[in-house]
C-alpha cells in the first residue's frame, strides 16, 4: 500500500469515526435535552401546583376575612339598634303618665323596703317621688339627677338600693340586651 492509499484510508476511517462520534454526540445531546425538558416539566408542574395552592389559600383567607368583616358589621348594626331601643325605653320611662309612674315608683319603694327590713330613707328624682314617700311614711333626705325612680338607703347608711330608672336599666342591661336581641333578630 502506498502512502496515498494509507492517507486516503485514514481519512476515510477518520471520517467514519467523526460521523460516528457526531451521531453519538447528537444522541447524547438529544437525551440530555429530553431529560432536561422532562425535569423542567416536572419543576414547572410543581411550581404551578404550588402557585395554585397558594392562590387557593389566599382566596380562603380573603373570603374568611370578608365573612368576619360582614359579621362584625352586622353585630355593630344590631348593637346600634339595641342601644336605640334602650334610649327609647329611657325616653318612655321619663314621660310616663302620673298614675302609671306612681304605681311603678310605689312598687320600687315597696321592693326596697322588703330588702331593707322597712327601715330606710329615700333619695328622690322627682317631686312626685317625695309625695309618694311621705304618703308611705318615709323620710326623704335628698334628690338625685335621674329620669325617674328613687334610691333607698338603710338607716345606718350601709346599704344603698338604686331603684332609679337608670340604675335598674344599668343593672339589667345585659339581661335585657339578650331578650331584645332575641325578639328583634331571632329567625
Amino acid at each position: 500500500m502506498t502512502a496515498e492509499k494509507i492517507l486516503e484510508r485514514i481519512k476515510k476511517d477518520s471520517g467514519k469515526e467523526i460521523n460516528q462520534i457526531l451521531k453519538e454526540a447528537e444522541k447524547q445531546t438529544a437525551s440530555i435535552i429530553d431529560i432536561a425538558r422532562k425535569g423542567a416539566e416536572v419543576e414547572s408542574e410543581k411550581i404551578l401546583s404550588s402557585g395554585k395552592n397558594q392562590g387557593e389559600n389566599i382566596k380562603k383567607i380573603l373570603v374568611s376575612k370578608a365573612n368576619q368583616d360582614a359579621k362584625r358589621e352586622i353585630m355593630k348594626a344590631r348593637e346600634k339598634i339595641i342601644e336605640e331601643c334602650f334610649a327609647k325605653a329611657q325616653r318612655r320611662l321619663s314621660t310616663l303618665k302620673e298614675a302609671e309612674y306612681k304605681k311603678i315608683v310605689t312598687k320600687l319603694i315597696e321592693a326596697g323596703l322588703k330588702k331593707l327590713d322597712g327601715q330606710c330613707t329615700i333619695v328622690v328624682s322627682r317631686d312626685i317621688d317625695r309625695k309618694i314617700a311621705k304618703s308611705m311614711g318615709l323620710k326623704v333626705t335628698e334628690t338625685v339627677e335621674a329620669s325617674g325612680g328613687v334610691i333607698l338607703k338603710s338607716s345606718d347608711g350601709g346599704i344603698t338600693l338604686d331603684n332609679t330608672f337608670e340604675g335598674i336599666l344599668k343593672r339589667k342591661k345585659d339581661e335585657i340586651r339578650i331578650k331584645v336581641g332575641k325578639l328583634l333578630f331571632s329567625k
